[in-house]
């Protein structure tokens, strides 16, 4: 459940840019900046390795690599700049291992692949073209200060069909704000600013706590490459989700989930883009699942590195 634990978080992310500017005594403005039609393109990749415990105790190894493109596209900007954006996933290739167990997902021109095991199955019977990022756009804002909001679907009956998939989630609408990333003022190099944010985008009993700390480390007097360190902590509690599957009352619950991430990206600052950014993530999480009279703990916990390359 990532802020930067969900692919909208992660486009903002990859879409990251600076303005070209001189680093004077006085510092240097930080800030998105976007221009009509511009489609801005990103290769991320993926390797990690961790552990689930099921309610029944056992302990199953888990492994994820692959990568994926992402694509965005501006398709408006805004008196005060902000980039109105709209973001689609063309291609993806991603194997997840559980034990003994592999499944590998590949998309690519419209086409779902699905493997178990190293053999061929055919994928679900469904209509990808109007997936969320596959078929159809997830739409989004982000602000010169990197704050996204307006998170929205290309087609409003989506978000309605998923209410319906998965009744008793508080998913009448999506995630609409995250802080933001920039300093409303010019930064010195070695300058650190900070953080601190709660988020109830699943309602009020459901809180996410962000923390966040990043510090400008360098610009180049020749290319304008600057280079951004950061370190995040979110923390989320979610009470008691009750769902009725097959007519048997069924309560989820996450007591705990902790999730954080280590980050150094680098921005050409005279073209205004991120080159490059690497991400490493570790998570873990505790579970607690009633079924009638019957109560069982689980959880889990992974370590992730991601890369995202412009291209």
């Amino acid at each position: 459940m990532m802020r930067c634990a969900g692919l909208c978080a992660l486009a903002a992310v990859a879409l990251l840019g600076i303005q070209g500017v001189a680093v004077g005594a006085e510092g240097v403005p930080l800030a998105f900046t976007f221009s009509p039609g511009e489609v801005l393109t990103y290769e991320v990749s993926v390797t990690g390795a961790g552990s689930l415990r099921s309610a029944e105790g056992d302990v199953s190894a888990v492994g994820l690599q692959g990568g994926l493109s992402l694509s965005c596209r501006v398709a408006e900007v805004l008196a005060d700049g902000s980039g109105r954006l709209e973001a689609r996933m063309p291609r993806a290739n991603l194997q997840v291992n559980v034990g003994q167990q592999s499944a590998r997902f590949s998309y690519e021109n419209g086409r779902l692949r699905w493997f178990a095991n190293g053999q061929e199955r055919t994928p679900p019977d469904a209509d990808l073209s109007q997936a969320p990022l596959l078929g159809t756009p997830i739409v989004f804002t982000v602000a010169p200060n990197g704050r996204m909001s307006g998170v929205s679907l290309a087609d409003p009956r989506l978000l309605g069909a998923l209410q319906q998939a998965v009744p008793g989630l508080p998913i009448g609408q999506l995630p609409q704000g995250t802080d933001q990333v920039f300093p409303d003022g010019p930064v010195g190099v070695g300058e650190t600013w900070r953080r601190s944010a709660q988020f109830t985008p699943f309602g009020p009993t459901m809180p996410i706590t962000l923390t966040t700390s990043r510090t400008l480390d360098s610009v180049s007097e020749e290319g304008g490459l600057a280079k951004i360190s950061g370190y995040s902590e979110a923390r989320f509690q979610a009470s008691q989700v009750k769902m009725s599957p097959g007519g048997t009352e069924v309560s989820v619950a996450v007591p705990q989930l902790r999730q954080t991430i280590a980050s150094t990206e680098f921005f050409d600052t005279s073209r205004g883009r991120l080159l490059r950014a690497d991400y490493d993530m570790s998570f873990s999480t505790l579970v607690s699942i009633t079924a009638g009279e019957e109560k069982r703990d689980g959880g889990g916990e992974a370590r992730f590195h991601i890369t995202v390359q412009a291209r």
